[in-house]
Protein backbone atom coordinates (compact mmCIF):
# COMPACT_ATOMS: atom_id res chain seq x y z
CA UNK A 1 0.00 0.00 0.00
CA UNK A 2 1.47 3.29 -0.96
CA UNK A 3 1.23 6.49 0.95
CA UNK A 4 -1.43 7.95 -1.30
CA UNK A 5 -3.72 4.94 -0.72
CA UNK A 6 -3.28 5.29 3.04
CA UNK A 7 -4.19 8.97 2.97
CA UNK A 8 -7.22 8.24 0.83
CA UNK A 9 -8.53 5.64 3.28
CA UNK A 10 -8.04 7.79 6.37
CA UNK A 11 -9.16 11.10 4.92
CA UNK A 12 -12.62 12.08 6.20
CA UNK A 13 -14.81 14.54 4.34
CA UNK A 14 -15.14 17.96 5.96
CA UNK A 15 -18.73 18.45 7.19
CA UNK A 16 -19.96 21.82 8.40
CA UNK A 17 -21.60 21.63 11.84
CA UNK A 18 -25.33 22.08 11.58
CA UNK A 19 -27.03 24.25 14.21
CA UNK A 20 -29.86 22.65 16.07
CA UNK A 21 -33.26 24.27 15.72
CA UNK A 22 -33.10 25.35 19.35
CA UNK A 23 -29.66 26.96 18.94
CA UNK A 24 -30.79 28.76 15.81
CA UNK A 25 -33.94 30.10 17.40
CA UNK A 26 -32.08 31.24 20.50
CA UNK A 27 -29.43 32.99 18.44
CA UNK A 28 -31.86 34.65 16.07
CA UNK A 29 -34.15 35.55 18.94
CA UNK A 30 -31.32 37.19 20.83
CA UNK A 31 -30.36 39.30 17.84
CA UNK A 32 -33.99 40.25 17.29
CA UNK A 33 -34.40 41.33 20.91
CA UNK A 34 -31.27 43.46 20.72
CA UNK A 35 -32.39 45.04 17.43
CA UNK A 36 -35.95 45.67 18.50
CA UNK A 37 -34.75 46.95 21.85
CA UNK A 38 -32.51 49.49 20.16
CA UNK A 39 -35.33 50.69 17.93
CA UNK A 40 -37.92 50.62 20.70
CA UNK A 41 -35.77 52.73 23.00
CA UNK A 42 -35.96 55.61 20.51
CA UNK A 43 -39.59 55.24 19.48
CA UNK A 44 -42.68 57.23 20.53
CA UNK A 45 -44.04 53.96 21.94
CA UNK A 46 -41.17 53.88 24.41
CA UNK A 47 -42.03 57.41 25.44
CA UNK A 48 -45.63 56.35 25.95
CA UNK A 49 -44.59 53.48 28.19
CA UNK A 50 -42.32 55.81 30.11
CA UNK A 51 -45.22 58.18 30.68
CA UNK A 52 -47.22 55.38 32.30
CA UNK A 53 -45.00 55.60 35.36
CA UNK A 54 -46.84 57.67 37.99
CA UNK A 55 -45.29 61.07 38.50
CA UNK A 56 -46.36 63.82 40.84
CA UNK A 57 -46.12 67.50 40.04
CA UNK A 58 -46.80 69.88 42.88
CA UNK A 59 -47.59 73.57 43.03
CA UNK A 60 -45.42 76.18 41.39
CA UNK A 61 -44.28 75.91 37.80
CA UNK A 62 -45.76 72.80 36.17
CA UNK A 63 -44.50 71.45 32.83
CA UNK A 64 -46.83 69.09 30.99
CA UNK A 65 -45.82 67.52 27.68
CA UNK A 66 -48.05 66.06 24.98
CA UNK A 67 -46.95 63.30 22.62
CA UNK A 68 -48.43 60.54 20.45
CA UNK A 69 -50.43 59.38 22.46
CA UNK A 70 -49.55 60.28 26.02
CA UNK A 71 -49.16 63.04 28.58
CA UNK A 72 -45.97 63.34 30.60
CA UNK A 73 -46.45 63.35 33.52
CA UNK A 74 -49.67 61.37 33.60
CA UNK A 75 -50.39 62.18 37.23
CA UNK A 76 -50.29 65.50 39.07
CA UNK A 77 -51.14 66.69 42.55
CA UNK A 78 -52.35 70.20 43.34
CA UNK A 79 -53.75 71.78 46.49
CA UNK A 80 -56.72 74.12 46.80
CA UNK A 81 -55.45 77.70 47.00
CA UNK A 82 -52.05 76.99 45.42
CA UNK A 83 -50.75 79.37 42.77
CA UNK A 84 -49.86 77.34 39.68
CA UNK A 85 -48.26 78.29 36.37
CA UNK A 86 -48.94 75.55 33.83
CA UNK A 87 -46.74 75.21 30.75
CA UNK A 88 -48.26 72.86 28.14
CA UNK A 89 -46.19 71.82 25.11
CA UNK A 90 -47.06 69.59 22.15
CA UNK A 91 -43.98 67.53 21.27
CA UNK A 92 -45.65 65.58 18.47
CA UNK A 93 -43.93 66.08 15.09
CA UNK A 94 -47.15 65.93 13.08
CA UNK A 95 -50.33 65.77 15.21
CA UNK A 96 -52.37 68.45 16.98
CA UNK A 97 -53.35 67.74 20.59
CA UNK A 98 -55.66 69.34 23.11
CA UNK A 99 -56.12 69.22 26.87
CA UNK A 100 -59.36 68.95 28.81
CA UNK A 101 -59.70 68.59 32.58
CA UNK A 102 -62.97 67.24 33.94
CA UNK A 103 -65.08 64.44 35.35
CA UNK A 104 -67.59 62.04 33.84
CA UNK A 105 -68.20 61.75 30.12
CA UNK A 106 -70.52 63.16 27.52
CA UNK A 107 -71.25 60.55 24.86
CA UNK A 108 -72.67 60.38 21.38
CA UNK A 109 -74.33 57.31 19.82
CA UNK A 110 -72.65 55.54 16.90
CA UNK A 111 -73.31 52.32 15.02
CA UNK A 112 -70.67 50.71 17.25
CA UNK A 113 -72.23 52.03 20.45
CA UNK A 114 -71.78 55.29 22.39
CA UNK A 115 -68.37 56.96 22.38
CA UNK A 116 -67.09 59.68 24.71
CA UNK A 117 -66.83 63.14 23.21
CA UNK A 118 -65.45 64.93 26.27
CA UNK A 119 -65.79 65.37 30.01
CA UNK A 120 -69.23 66.16 31.35
CA UNK A 121 -68.03 68.47 34.16
CA UNK A 122 -65.48 71.13 33.25
CA UNK A 123 -62.85 71.72 35.95
CA UNK A 124 -62.25 75.26 34.70
CA UNK A 125 -65.81 76.56 35.14
CA UNK A 126 -65.62 79.86 37.04
CA UNK A 127 -61.82 79.72 37.38
CA UNK A 128 -59.77 82.88 36.73
CA UNK A 129 -56.85 82.17 34.40
CA UNK A 130 -54.20 84.45 32.94
CA UNK A 131 -52.64 83.48 29.59
CA UNK A 132 -48.94 84.36 29.68
CA UNK A 133 -47.66 83.02 26.35
CA UNK A 134 -48.95 81.11 23.34
CA UNK A 135 -47.32 79.72 20.20
CA UNK A 136 -48.82 77.66 17.37
CA UNK A 137 -52.25 77.50 18.97
CA UNK A 138 -54.98 76.11 16.72
CA UNK A 139 -57.80 77.26 19.01
CA UNK A 140 -58.46 77.75 22.69
CA UNK A 141 -62.01 77.29 23.91
CA UNK A 142 -62.58 79.14 27.19
CA UNK A 143 -66.16 77.99 27.98
CA UNK A 144 -67.05 79.32 31.47
CA UNK A 145 -63.51 80.12 32.59
CA UNK A 146 -62.75 83.78 33.33
CA UNK A 147 -59.85 84.57 31.02
CA UNK A 148 -57.39 87.42 30.73
CA UNK A 149 -54.53 87.32 28.25
CA UNK A 150 -51.11 88.93 28.10
CA UNK A 151 -50.84 87.72 24.49
CA UNK A 152 -52.23 90.00 21.80
CA UNK A 153 -53.64 89.55 19.27
CA UNK A 154 -55.25 86.21 20.05
CA UNK A 155 -57.57 85.25 17.15
CA UNK A 156 -57.42 81.62 18.28
CA UNK A 157 -59.28 82.39 21.51
CA UNK A 158 -62.87 81.08 21.38
CA UNK A 159 -64.67 82.86 24.21
CA UNK A 160 -67.97 82.19 25.91
CA UNK A 161 -69.94 79.02 26.72
CA UNK A 162 -71.53 76.71 24.18
CA UNK A 163 -68.38 75.83 22.21
CA UNK A 164 -67.20 72.92 24.33
CA UNK A 165 -65.15 72.62 27.50
CA UNK A 166 -62.13 74.76 28.31
CA UNK A 167 -59.42 73.30 26.09
CA UNK A 168 -56.35 74.67 24.30
CA UNK A 169 -55.52 72.82 21.06
CA UNK A 170 -51.87 72.99 20.01
CA UNK A 171 -50.30 72.43 16.64
CA UNK A 172 -47.09 70.33 16.50
CA UNK A 173 -44.39 72.23 18.37
CA UNK A 174 -46.93 74.58 19.92
CA UNK A 175 -47.04 75.63 23.55
CA UNK A 176 -49.08 77.72 25.97
CA UNK A 177 -48.53 78.96 29.50
CA UNK A 178 -51.21 80.15 31.88
CA UNK A 179 -51.43 80.86 35.60
CA UNK A 180 -54.31 80.31 38.02
CA UNK A 181 -55.24 79.64 41.62
CA UNK A 182 -56.35 76.05 42.21
CA UNK A 183 -60.11 76.27 42.83
CA UNK A 184 -61.96 74.71 45.75
CA UNK A 185 -62.75 71.53 43.84
CA UNK A 186 -61.02 68.76 45.80
CA UNK A 187 -60.91 65.15 44.70
CA UNK A 188 -59.72 63.31 41.62
CA UNK A 189 -60.00 64.88 38.19
CA UNK A 190 -58.94 63.58 34.81
CA UNK A 191 -57.23 65.23 31.88
CA UNK A 192 -57.17 64.03 28.31
CA UNK A 193 -57.09 64.72 24.60
CA UNK A 194 -60.29 64.07 22.64
CA UNK A 195 -58.96 64.87 19.16
CA UNK A 196 -60.28 62.56 16.41
CA UNK A 197 -63.49 61.69 18.22
CA UNK A 198 -61.98 60.13 21.36
CA UNK A 199 -59.28 58.15 19.50
CA UNK A 200 -56.38 59.97 21.18
CA UNK A 201 -57.93 59.48 24.63
CA UNK A 202 -58.64 55.82 23.96
CA UNK A 203 -55.05 55.27 22.80
CA UNK A 204 -53.80 56.37 26.22
CA UNK A 205 -53.62 60.15 26.05
CA UNK A 206 -54.98 60.83 29.52
CA UNK A 207 -53.95 61.37 33.12
CA UNK A 208 -55.23 62.19 36.60
CA UNK A 209 -54.98 65.14 38.97
CA UNK A 210 -55.56 64.81 42.71
CA UNK A 211 -56.76 68.09 44.19
CA UNK A 212 -55.95 68.15 47.90
CA UNK A 213 -57.96 70.22 50.40
CA UNK A 214 -56.54 73.59 51.37
CA UNK A 215 -54.06 73.67 54.21
CA UNK A 216 -55.65 74.58 57.52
Amino acid sequence: MNVSDDLEKNQQPLVEREWSRREFLLGAGGLAVVGVGALFAKSPIANAFQSLRPQTTDQGHVRLYQGDFYFDPNHMQWRVGDQVTLHLMNQSPNRPHEMWIGRGFDTTPTEFGPIATGFHTDFWDGVHINILEAYHVSNWVTNNAIVTSQVSPHPWLVTGPGNGNFSPTLEPGGYVTWSFTVPNKPGRWMYGCFVQSYIHYDEGMRGTIDILPAKV
